[in-house]
């Protein structure tokens, strides 16, 4: 349970500001929310499952918000393959939830992070090929593995983008591609820790209270999409990408070390 006196805590805002203001501003910009970086660092203050808990209900909100900036922008073909794919996958992460060591599956999660990036950056055949186009074995795939790892681990980001980004899609059809596929992803994640009676009164308060720092990385964010030219875009991607595939990583072989 969250105790009553969290609101007050500052340690709590010094760490929740930066990191809402983080995954916001590049879910907004990016289509890419770093919730698995902000996770580890309100967990320097909260238990995993706490922070978990406070955030889900922000980003449920700043999915709608950002579906709106990008409204009409994303790509209803790979939606209708991916969304019921992780619908499937997040069924399966409830069942496997109690079995699957979440520490393993962010080792392997970050490490298909790291070798997307690498085979992008050094041109390699195999790139070429996944640059043919959208492919609905692919879209079944990575949507399942996606909706997989964001229920045990908050990590479905990387997944998502391992199959969008070959596909050259516009600046915004990627942002409102992956608004609306996550935006699905969270709500389905929501009904589940409702039936879990996972919030709690004080959870919600908190929540209500983080907000107005989540909608305005979300308000950052959209402005400098519509700046960047498509070849900066993607690049930021990467790094994005690298950066959270890298904190995967590490913190995963920490734990296990």
């Amino acid at each position: 349970m969250i105790s009553t006196g969290l609101i007050s805590d500052p340690w709590f805002y010094l760490l929740s500001i930066p990191a809402l203001l983080l995954t916001n501003f590049s879910k907004g910009g990016f289509g890419l929310g770093l919730g698995i970086l902000a996770v580890p660092l309100m967990a320097l203050r909260l238990p995993v499952p706490e922070v978990v808990t406070l955030l889900l209900p922000v980003l449920c909100l700043t999915d709608l918000i950002t579906l709106w900036e990008y409204r009409g922008q994303w790509s209803w073909p790979l939606l209708r393959v991916a969304v019921p794919a992780a619908l499937v996958g997040i069924g399966f992460g409830a069942l496997a939830i109690h079995h699957l060591p979440e520490t393993w599956l962010r080792l392997g999660i970050g490490i298909i992070s790291i070798d997307f990036v690498r085979r992008r950056w050094s041109g390699s055949r195999r790139s070429a090929q996944e640059d043919r186009g959208p492919r609905p074995a692919a879209g079944v795939f990575w949507g399942a593995i996606s909706g997989f790892t964001s229920f045990l681990a908050n990590a479905g980001e990387p997944a998502l983008t391992v199959y969008l980004l070959p596909l050259k899609l516009s600046n915004r059809s990627f942002a409102g591609t992956t608004a609306a596929f996550f935006m699905v992803v969270n709500f389905a994640k929501l009904i589940s820790f409702s039936m879990l009676g996972m919030f709690t009164r004080t959870s919600l308060l908190t929540s209500l209270i983080l907000t107005p720092i989540a909608v305005l990385g979300i308000w950052a964010g959209v402005r400098l999409n519509r700046r960047l030219d498509a070849t900066l875009f993607y690049k930021c991607s990467h790094v994005i990408l690298l950066v959270i595939g890298s904190r995967l990583i590490y913190t995963s072989l920490k734990a296990i070390l």
